[in-house]
């Protein structure tokens, strides 16, 4: 589904209100000297009504007229004044007002705007999505959940990098910036709510904490993480995730693969891209197929079946096409790019 079909959302955390004001205090006393230079040198041109314009006159003057609060008590009376005022402070007054919105905007606004995204956004996801790192990994995790079926709006991704979340947004996905190991962060991404959560940090140590987190605050959300070092792979699935993948591992087997047996590893290849060739899906026992085998169930049949998963267990291929199937049993099946039209 193309991205320009959705509306982006990045939910960014609001700087700090102090760092915010002072920035723009800084602004705004730049723009009302660089008036007070410029109608400084116009000040001949200026009448008050005791007849003397000083300095702190024209400093004044300057105040009022880029605030537009206008007194009248000093005018400009030359036509190279009122030019000025009219040319040169105009644009000046402009951007002040602009400032002044911005910072209304920035301290006020933006943060009740957010609040009120943030609530929508917890109050309406379920069954969702989140990807806690986006990365490479987290990247493609994305594209191919979304090659799967998964409408954008039901993936969220949490990062700390500003970067990472304008790729997530030019994707059409809702970003939040923070740590994924922190209970706010996953509060705001509706953990509890949440049917997956795929954790692909930098670090295996991140990973695990991310898992931990997740697994104390969501128990029921399926986490399916990605360890960079084989030897972690068990460390992270004993911190709560389902199911570890190690591509590293993963990818120096397929090559190793490829070099005796390319062929296979050709196959094997195309099991990572989704919509390529062969693939390898689950497929949900319906109440038409309990009491059947596996080979006699509609759905899969001329398909291969790799193993069956029944009450936690893992039935592989032997035993699993005698297995009669029970509610709540799942079929793992290979299906080839020919069988699968």
């Amino acid at each position: 589904m193309p991205a320009n079909e959705h509306v982006p959302r990045l939910v960014r955390p609001a700087r700090r209100p102090i760092q915010t004001l002072i920035s723009r205090v800084t602004w705004a006393t730049a723009i009302v000297l660089v008036a007070w230079g410029l109608l400084f040198f116009q000040r001949d041109g200026l009448r008050d009504i005791d007849g003397v314009v000083s300095g702190l006159d024209v400093l004044y003057f300057t105040i009022v007229t880029v605030t537009t609060l206008g007194y009248g008590d000093i005018v400009p009376v030359s036509p190279e004044a009122r030019a000025m005022v009219a040319f040169g402070i105009t644009p000046l007054r402009i951007l002040i007002w602009v400032l002044l919105l911005t910072t209304a905007y920035e301290l006020v606004l933006r943060r009740s705007i957010e609040y009120i995204e943030m609530k929508r956004l917890h109050k309406n996801q379920s069954g969702h999505f989140v990807i806690c790192g986006f990365g490479v990994k987290g990247n493609a995790a994305a594209v191919e959940l979304m090659e799967r079926g998964v409408k954008p709006e039901q993936i969220l991704v949490i990062d700390k990098h500003e970067s990472a979340l304008e790729s997530a947004s030019s994707m059409g996905l809702t970003g939040i910036r923070g740590d994924a190991a922190s209970q706010r962060s996953l509060q705001d991404a509706a953990i509890e709510n949440a049917s997956q959560a795929i954790v692909v940090p930098d670090r295996d140590e991140t990973c695990v904490l991310i898992c931990l987190t997740i697994h104390d605050m969501a128990p029921n959300v399926n986490i399916i993480a990605a360890a960079r070092e084989d030897e972690n792979a068990k460390l992270i699935r004993n911190s709560g995730a389902a199911v570890v993948i190690s591509p590293a591992a993963g990818g120096g087997r397929l090559l190793a693969a490829a070099s005796t047996s390319p062929f296979a590893a050709s196959i094997i290849e195309e099991l990572y891209e989704h919509g390529r060739g062969a693939d390898i899906f689950d497929y949900e026992v319906s109440e038409e197929d309990i009491g059947l085998v596996p080979g006699d169930v509609k759905s899969v049949k001329g398909h291969l079946i790799l193993a069956v998963q029944s009450n936690g267990r893992s039935i592989r291929r032997k035993e699993a096409l005698d297995h009669v199937l029970k509610q709540g049993d799942v079929i793992i099946v290979f299906s080839p790019d020919y069988l699968r039209s």
